[in-house]
């Protein structure tokens, strides 16, 4: 994901994980997927040949291959173009994870859904059937997770509450922090050695405040060599992705004075006014309101859009380049 919102991709497409809109074997140079143009994007997700990406908004897309529903649009049927998961249209979706064949997707509320392949438990359903659509994991109501990864047919989710990162799903290479290669169906907490009463940190899948997990069957997780391990999913990777507007950056536009600065200034002014995902993203509904966009709610907060351009008419060079 470029700065501008556009989400260029590349790379193997034989189930169309690709996005855009063919199923091509191989596409070996960058290209843009022309179906979330103007999408003020949040994160992006890829499985083992599904992708997935979340906006600014909360709203859910998915595509590739979709055999055991990993899509989670009710169905079992490829999709060769980004579509909109409907059922998290509510879910106020602030990240994003996929495993081979399954998906979690996190809410700004701590709650967490799976869907895709349960066959190895990777769903926390405590059962192995696959799901086609979003279900929330039972086990963990009430625990706020903050973050979530998806190995390959594991799940890891971290409750900062608690200090506890849980694991469920396949545990033959022992994922699941011990050598005793568990199945676990539901959510159980990672026995990791306990320093002061809080995770000892050194050389472990819990490092500071991220959460790894390893996309192959290989990657040993909860063990001292982290040189397998190739997935990182930072506590703020949720908030990185199209660049949108801030006060700070308004603010720094109305008090250039330099010739230098103001050089500055144009090329931040061109990124964001250039690009239709910077734009919507700038101007989203504050207080969770955003969260309710949907064909018929457009979530742009139009009484920002004219509390900016009154800002910006105090400096005249800054408006006439807007």
């Amino acid at each position: 994901v470029c700065e501008g919102g556009k989400l260029f991709v590349w790379g193997r497409n034989g189930h169309g994980q690709l996005g855009v809109g063919s199923q091509t074997t191989l596409i070996p140079q960058p290209r843009l997927v022309e179906r979330l143009r103007g999408l003020p994007l949040a994160g992006i997700a890829a499985g083992g040949a599904h992708s997935a990406a979340l906006t600014h908004s909360g709203a859910v897309f998915s595509w590739g291959k979709n055999s055991f529903g990993q899509l989670g649009l009710g169905d079992t049927k490829a999709r060769a173009c980004p579509s909109c998961v409907g059922a998290l249209e509510h879910w106020k979706a602030v990240f994003v994870s996929c495993g081979a064949d399954h998906t979690a997707v996190l809410s700004k509320e701590g709650l967490v859904c799976t869907f895709g392949a349960g066959g190895a438990g990777q769903l926390g359903h405590n059962s192995t059937r696959d799901e086609l659509r979003p279900r929330l994991v039972a086990e963990l109501w009430g625990a706020r997770v903050s973050q979530v990864a998806c190995g390959r047919q594991h799940t890891l989710v971290y409750v900062p509450s608690l200090d506890t990162v849980y694991s469920f799903g396949c545990g033959e290479e022992g994922q699941m922090g011990d050598e005793k290669k568990t199945h676990p169906l539901v959510p159980l907490p990672i026995d990791v050695p306990a320093k002061d009463g809080k995770f000892h940190r050194g050389g472990w899948s819990w490092v500071g405040s991220e959460v790894y997990s390893s996309p192959n069957q290989s990657g040993i997780l909860g063990f001292s060599n982290l040189a397998n391990i190739s997935m990182c999913f930072p506590q703020d990777s949720c908030q990185t992705g199209t660049a949108t507007l801030t006060s700070e950056t308004v603010d720094s536009w109305i008090s250039s004075s330099s010739a230098q600065h103001w050089e500055r200034v144009k090329k931040s002014i061109r990124l964001i006014f250039s690009s239709e995902a910077c734009i919507n993203g700038s101007f989203l509904e504050k207080r969770d309101k955003h969260f309710r966009t949907s064909r018929e709610v457009s979530g742009v907060d139009m009484s920002e859009v004219q509390h900016f351009y009154e800002v910006i008419s105090k400096k005249p060079e800054v408006f006439q380049e807007v």
